[in-house]
């Protein structure tokens, strides 16, 4: 396969530009790790509500659906607390 010089420019961006991404992924992961210890968090837990951020902002209602979701695990944990108290 011959690459002419057009290409092997658009190549050299690509690989430029994917270099770029992981290094700021790289930084990403930093910034959320310090952010996470000042607030005396686990990482995976800043990267959960900032994903529930990100999903609220775009399509809304997930806040709440978040919530109805953790109620129903309450009363669930919640029953199955009551009926070994009852046992």
């Amino acid at each position: 396969m011959q690459i002419d010089t057009k290409s092997r420019k658009a190549i050299e961006d690509i690989i430029n530009r994917r270099a770029a991404v992981a290094s700021m992924q790289e930084q990403l992961k930093e910034d959320v790790k310090a952010i996470a210890e000042y607030l005396d968090i686990k990482p995976a837990k800043l990267n959960k509500i900032i994903s529930l951020v990100e999903k609220e902002r775009e399509t809304g209602d997930v806040v709440e659906e978040e919530r109805d979701t953790l109620d129903t695990v309450a009363d669930i944990a919640g029953s199955k607390s009551t009926e070994e108290e009852a046992a």
